[in-house]
């Protein structure tokens, strides 16, 4: 099989089926012949992903209510197959090799859209694990970021009765091998400060004097997923699109900005205003620079992180 397009989702951010489906093939499911991509589980034709679709404490629209759960204690998530998967199946053999990346979207309300967690390691798995639908295979999954994103994108993750639920019936239990996961810094909520300091701060950048930030312009929607910031020139003949990354930066960059470009090109630049892009990051690779000189519409900035104190009597 050849792979396709591989993409970067942004962790914390909101995707439907329709949204990850245009990413891969330019188009939302479509209305009949659907194949897995209405499931909880899906590998996009021609690629190496899985893409996983779990609800947590509620039933999917096909009414399966599986004990999906997050521990915030070891950043582990419990998630079962469909009814009658098992290890040997192609998928769960290809995911324990480590063959699939598995790419793990979340929700606890199915009037929302899924939030993306990230890709997720095998810590332990169980075959024959009874639920309510039969048997199914159960895993215990990593996911080095899931907590601060929900901390930062659920609201209710911070509420008393949504932390005494997690207490109680949605911890996991405490397995051996978690002893061995290692904790990393989250690079995710670095990227959400940079962008909540931009937001406040914007009249102080370099930005401020020639640009607004465009209505409801921060996560602004788009059909290949949400842009980080968009802004309109006070004189109204140009759109800025504002992309924010945490770590190295790299070309792929580039192709996700481009694409956020053409969207806003098509659906709010009628007018024949201009569309520029800006990528924002903490240091650049050399695909990036290369593809950045061929690509006059985008500039890179490079920011620079420093705090000072100041004696107060």
């Amino acid at each position: 099989m050849s792979a396709i397009q591989s993409f970067k989702f942004k962790r914390g951010s909101g995707y439907s089926r329709d949204d990850i489906h245009f990413l891969y093939f330019e188009k939302p499911v479509p209305k009949r012949r659907t194949g897995t991509w209405t499931t909880g589980y899906v590998q996009p034709q021609g690629s190496d992903d899985l893409i996983i679709f779990m609800n947590i404490g509620v039933a999917g629209k096909t009414g399966h209510d599986f004990n999906n759960k997050f521990d915030p204690e070891t950043n582990t998530i419990v998630w079962f197959g469909k009814p009658k998967s098992h290890s040997g199946q192609p998928t769960f053999k290809k995911i324990l090799s480590k063959e699939l990346t598995p790419h793990f979207f979340a929700r606890w309300d199915t009037k929302n859209k899924f939030v993306y967690l990230g890709t997720g390691s095998v810590v332990d798995y169980k075959d024959s694990v009874q639920t309510s639908h039969g048997s199914a295979i159960k895993l215990i999954v990593s996911c080095d970021e899931a907590k601060e994103i929900l901390s930062y994108s659920i609201p209710e993750i911070g509420n008393s009765s949504y932390a005494e639920n997690l207490n109680n019936e949605q911890v996991i239990e405490t397995l051996p091998s978690q002893q061995n996961i290692v904790k990393v810094p989250s690079s995710f909520l670095l990227e959400k400060h940079l962008e909540d300091y931009i937001e406040k701060f914007w009249r102080d950048t370099i930005f401020g004097d020639r640009y607004e930030i465009y209505d409801n312009g921060r996560q602004f929607p788009t059909e290949t997923g949400p842009l980080d910031l968009l802004a309109q020139s006070k004189d109204k003949k140009e759109f800025l699109v504002i992309e924010l990354k945490r770590d190295k930066t790299s070309d792929v960059a580039v192709a996700q900005t481009l694409r956020y470009m053409g969207y806003i090109k098509k659906t709010l630049a009628t007018n024949n205003e201009i569309v520029k892009g800006c990528i924002i990051g903490l240091k650049e690779d050399q695909n990036l620079i290369n593809a950045i000189s061929m690509v006059d519409e985008i500039d890179f900035y490079r920011y620079n992180l420093s705090f000072s104190l100041k004696l107060v009597s």
